[in-house]
């Protein structure tokens, strides 16, 4: 067997082997395609390769389970959204970890925020008419989700609160079969991630409204916010992390975290971030721990609220 590599001291140097970035979903969602745009610099700056390692199943459960699980050396990494991460034991105390005590935060990668998106047949062009509309409808207006207790579900009810509507909630299996149903007219409204609205609104088949985060964004320039549309205070972005697993050095997190920095220093993979809807989002680990606990006190309340329950 060959022999580690070892600086001056004596120590192991890291990395001296290929690194996993496990993404708790399936190939194609929001948290792979980042993963896959942002592998290839990572490795290049870690210097060993960064192998994307997708491990799907109860909502992003089973792919975080086995990060916590992992040793904690640093050769196994997380990149998930924060709201799930946190979601999860909202929902089940039998989800099988603890974001505050299995996981060493590094560092927020991007962001993106959904976009409000209704069935062409809605007699509706902007939010305000949108919420006119919804207002008067009621129960009567459905809006699908990825699945109970999804984000999509949450950033809904949420929306309810928000803006004084009461859209009944339609659980599918996914954000594929979600979206077919908008595009059948069997639903009349979902919140969707960016790639997937640019598609439809260039077929035609869909009504883009607004986007749900602070700021527009630079691929659907032309959409306003929610905030700025006629829902006050609305803020939502899906943010993303990179974690490691609770015990592994400071040293090793503060290298994943400059491998972090840099690559969002590169202009390039800027600009095709940007092209897919993502926003670089910068942060300490101690800040990505403190936007955990903000969105564990916020969706909390709407998990509460709205009597959420996991499927």
């Amino acid at each position: 067997m060959a022999s580690q590599m070892r600086d001056a001291s004596g120590q192991e140097l890291f990395p001296s082997k290929p690194l996993k970035l496990v993404v708790p979903f399936a190939p194609g969602g929001g948290g792979d395609v980042l993963a896959r745009l942002i592998n290839a610099k990572l490795g290049s700056v870690l210097g060993q390769p960064v192998i994307v390692d997708n491990r799907a199943g109860a909502g992003g459960a089973v792919g975080t389970q086995v990060v916590a699980r992992s040793d904690p050396d640093g050769y196994t990494a997380l990149i998930n959204t924060g709201s799930t991460l946190v979601i999860n034991p909202l929902l089940s105390k039998a989800v099988g970890y603890d974001f505050r005590t299995d996981f060493a935060p590094v560092s927020t990668v991007a962001q993106f925020p959904l976009v409000l998106i209704v069935h062409p047949s809605l007699p509706v062009k902007t939010v305000p008419e949108f919420l006119a509309y919804a207002r008067a409808k009621g129960p009567d207006l459905f809006y699908g989700s990825a699945g109970n207790g999804s984000t999509q579900n949450l950033v809904g009810e949420l929306f309810n609160s928000m803006a004084g509507t009461k859209m009944t909630h339609v659980p599918f299996r996914g954000n594929g079969p979600a979206a077919a149903s908008l595009l059948a007219g069997d639903i009349q409204v979902l919140f969707d991630i960016v790639p997937s609205a640019l598609s439809y609104r260039q077929s035609g088949k869909v009504r883009p409204l607004a986007v749900t985060g602070s700021t527009r964004s630079r691929v659907l320039a032309d959409l306003p916010t929610l905030y700025e549309s006629g829902v006050p205070k609305f803020d939502f972005s899906l943010w993303y992390a990179v974690f490691l697993p609770k015990g592994a050095s400071s040293n090793v997190v503060q290298q994943w975290h400059r491998a972090i920095e840099s690559l969002q220093a590169d202009k390039e993979l800027e600009g095709r971030l940007a092209a897919q809807g993502f926003q670089l989002l910068r942060s300490s680990p101690a800040e990505v721990s403190g936007l955990m606990e903000r969105d564990w006190a916020m969706w909390g309340k709407v998990i509460a609220d709205a009597h959420i329950k996991a499927e």
